[in-house]
C-alpha cells in the first residue's frame, strides 16, 4: 500500500517545488516524492506522515494537522482506518522499543537527492526510517510526549466515530442536483461554509455534505466538490438546467 490516497500528498513533485523557489504548497501536506517511484520504499508516506505528527510538529498543531489530512486526502475512510490500524499501533511500537542506535548505513548504499539513498534496488530516506524514530525517542527522553500525541490522535478519532452514528439523509436525485442547491443556500445566506483564505473551502465542504447525505450514485467527495464549485464547467451546466426549469431561490433577507 502506497498510502497516497491516506494522507494529503502535493500533487507537484518536491524536485519540481524547489525549480520554483516554493518547497511547500502548503503548510500540512506532504511534499511529493513520487519521482522516486517505482523503487520508493512501500510505505514510505505512512513513515513521512508518522515522523512529521511525532518529532517535526508541535503537540499544540497535531490537531490542526489531522484536521487537515482529513480535510484534503482521498479517501477519508482510509485515512481513519490507517491512523487506527497502522499509526497509533506504530506509536505503541517507538514507545515501547526505543533505543539507541549507531548508525552504520546501508548496503552497497548510492546517495540521491534530498536525503534519499537507494540500496538492494530500493529507495528510501534514512531519516523516516522507524530504526532512526526509535533513536530519536531514546536519546530524547520523549516516550510521554509521543502518548499525549497518540492521546489526542485517539481524540480525534473518537469525534469521527460520533459523527458516523447518526444515519445519513437519503438523497435520491444526483449528486449534481444537491451540490448545486446546497451552493445557493449558501449563496443566498441560509447556510454558511468554512472558508480558506477568503473563499470557500470546496473540499472540506463536500466531505461535510457526503456526511450528512447518503448520495445515490455517488460515493465520491471529489464529483460534488466539482459541482460545487461555481467556476467549474460541470457546475455552470447544471446551474442552466436549474434556471431553465425556473428555480429559483430568494435572498435569505426577503419579506
Amino acid at each position: 500500500m502506497m498510502y497516497k490516497d491516506a494522507f494529503a500528498i502535493d500533487t507537484v513533485h518536491y524536485i519540481d517545488r524547489k525549480a520554483e523557489n516554493n518547497n511547500n504548497s502548503e503548510k500540512y501536506k506532504l511534499k511529493n516524492f513520487d519521482y522516486y517511484a517505482p523503487k520508493l520504499v512501500e510505505d514510505f508516506y505512512l513513515k513521512y506522515f508518522i515522523r512529521e505528527a511525532l518529532f517535526e510538529l508541535h503537540i499544540s498543531k497535531l490537531k490542526d494537522f489531522l484536521q487537515y489530512h482529513y480535510d484534503y486526502c482521498e479517501l477519508p475512510d482510509v485515512y481513519f482506518f490507517t491512523l487506527e490500524n497502522e499509526v497509533l499501533i506504530k506509536i505503541s511500537e517507538i514507545i515501547e522499543t526505543a533505543c539507541f542506535s549507531i548508525g552504520g548505513g546501508y548496503y552497497k548504499e548510492v546517495k540521491l537527492e534530498d536525503g534519499f539513498i537507494e540500496t538492494e534496488d530500493t529507495i528510501l530516506n534514512p531519516l523516516y526510517e522507524y530504526t532512526n524514530m526509535l533513536h530519536l525517542t531514546a536519546i530524547k527522553n520523549l516516550q510521554f510526549t509521543l502518548k499525549k500525541k497518540a492521546d489526542i490522535i485517539e481524540s480525534f478519532l473518537s469525534q469521527f466515530k460520533d459523527t458516523q452514528e447518526s444515519e445519513p439523509l437519503k438523497w435520491i436525485a444526483g449528486p449534481s442536483q444537491l451540490a448545486f442547491i446546497i451552493s445557493e443556500l449558501i449563496n443566498k445566506g441560509y447556510m454558511t461554509a468554512d472558508k480558506k483564505s477568503g473563499d470557500i473551502n470546496y473540499s472540506k465542504l463536500s466531505k461535510d455534505i457526503a456526511k450528512a447525505f447518503c448520495i445515490k450514485e455517488s460515493n465520491s467527495t471529489k464529483s460534488l466538490e466539482i459541482y460545487l464549485s461555481p467556476n467549474n464547467k460541470k457546475h455552470k451546466t447544471t446551474k442552466e438546467r436549474f434556471e431553465k426549469s425556473n428555480f429559483y431561490l430568494p435572498d435569505s433577507k426577503f419579506t
